[in-house]
């Protein structure tokens, strides 16, 4: 076997014993970027950089059919649905076809599992999304959208001078899954990975030497972490700037504020891709929005709810046509970039149903320096109560302070409630959301 079984890397990657996976670390990590598929993905999205719109236009097409050819031929649910709506894969000659076939929701994918799985793809592995929507959703992906998706990220990431053969990062992602552990080496993708859920002013200078042992030259991870990160270690005098090249952004949602203060303490520039579980779309952070990528998805936008539809490329096994989104789009006027928001941004609800967005729920007060993190949880309408880590301590005044510059800023339509908390709320895989939503009448 020329190039290493997928399972059998992921096997290695997860199961050795940590001194072990960094002795043959650079064995493993070449069995990735060496393998053909990886390669080759790699290859087309440097090829894809030099074409004009035209020729990305025409690829894109290509792949658009192919896929549907594809997923007519292989699976029982698109060949009911499109006899019954009467299109044909194989004569397809324009997207604007694409309307004849019934948009693809969450609840769809779940009543047809069955259904929806190609029956020539037999080396596939199940994954589970997050849930952040709501409920969560069991996906089945096959194992070479596992190289194809590392290749996108990649390729994304070496605009910023990130070099997939030797660059290091230290990450602050995962869960529950490292078992009261702050850190564990990852030499599949060369990386020390960090516990996000342990970062406090006790352990920041702990999380600092492991960084700095290891030397990387980007950090990466969720931007709750990292930003708690640089506020514990401001705090403790520690000097984060000019270290790194950049910082990667992955799976939350990336505030304003959490963006400009990570940048001012490291001295560097931040970068966010978005993705998801289903790996049905890839969107770039260019600027100030995102640009979707050609290569990975056909996307197209419904112009009554904003949402995002689309149909990926990446995974045969499972293939998604005209999913539609949480998620929605705004155009950013004249750029061609697109303002991404959704349900990761979360929503409070007022007394009389009032909307209150999670990017109205940032203060730009000195306050607010002593807090490393806050959250907002809610269960009944028009209350809430808001959780604030403290850096070191906050005293009775400065939790009346917080509160009173909240319920000013909510006004009438919510109730707001501080309590000082030493831990917040993770979720499994250590995401920290910033609005938390216990009650059933939300919509």
């Amino acid at each position: 076997m020329k190039y290493m079984n997928s399972t059998l890397l992921k096997k290695l990657n997860t199961t050795l014993p940590s001194s072990i996976k960094r002795l043959i670390g650079p064995y493993i990590r070449k069995k990735l970027f060496n393998n053909a598929v990886f390669r080759n993905q790699f290859e087309e999205l440097n090829q894809t950089d030099k074409n004009d719109t035209t020729a990305i236009k025409k690829m894109q097409f290509e792949k658009l059919k192919a896929t549907l050819i594809h997923a007519y031929e292989h699976t029982k649910y698109y060949k009911r649905k499109f006899d019954e709506c009467g299109f044909n894969a194989y004569n397809f000659t324009s997207t604007s076809e694409l309307n004849k076939i019934p948009l693809l929701q969450r609840k769809d994918i779940a009543e047809n599992f069955t259904d929806l799985q190609a029956d020539n793809i037999t080396d596939y592995y199940k994954s589970t999304t997050g849930g952040s929507s709501g409920v969560s959703l069991n996906i089945l992906l096959d194992k070479d959208s596992i190289y194809r998706e590392r290749a996108f990220i990649y390729h994304f990431w070496s605009k910023c001078g990130y070099d997939y053969k030797i660059s290091k990062i230290a990450s602050f992602r995962g869960g529950i899954d490292f078992n009261s552990k702050t850190h564990r080496h990852n030499p599949l993708y060369n990386e020390i990975q960090l516990n996000p859920c342990l970062i406090n002013k006790d352990t920041v200078n702990k999380y600092f030497l492991l960084i700095e042992k290891f030397k990387p030259q980007f950090l990466h991870g969720l931007p709750s972490a990292i930003y708690s990160f640089c506020k514990y270690a401001g705090q403790s005098g520690i000097d984060l700037g000019n270290k790194y090249k950049a910082v990667l952004f992955i799976s939350e949602n990336v505030y304003e504020y959490q963006r400009q203060f990570i940048e001012q303490s490291l001295g560097c520039k931040s970068y966010a891709y978005y993705g998801h579980t289903e790996r049905s779309v890839f969107a770039e952070q260019v600027g100030e929005g995102y640009h979707f990528n050609d290569c990975y998805s056909y996307v197209e936008f419904d112009d009554k709810s904003s949402n995002i539809i689309t149909t990926g490329f990446i995974n045969r096994k499972m293939p998604l046509i005209r999913y539609e989104l949480d998620d929605s789009i705004i155009q950013i006027p004249g750029t061609g970039l697109y303002e991404i928001t959704g349900h990761r941004d979360g929503l409070l609800y007022g007394k009389n149903n009032e909307i209150i967005s999670a990017a109205s729920l940032y203060i730009h007060d000195s306050t607010m320096d002593k807090v490393a993190n806050q959250q907002f949880i809610q269960e009944y309408p028009g209350i809430v109560k808001m959780l604030v880590c403290p850096i070191n301590e906050l005293t009775e005044g400065d939790r009346k302070l917080i509160e009173k510059y909240y319920q000013d800023k909510l006004g009438s339509a919510i109730d707001i409630e501080v309590e000082v908390a030493k831990d917040l709320i993770f979720t499994k895989r250590g995401k920290l959301p910033l609005i938390i939503q216990k009650g059933a009448f939300h919509q």
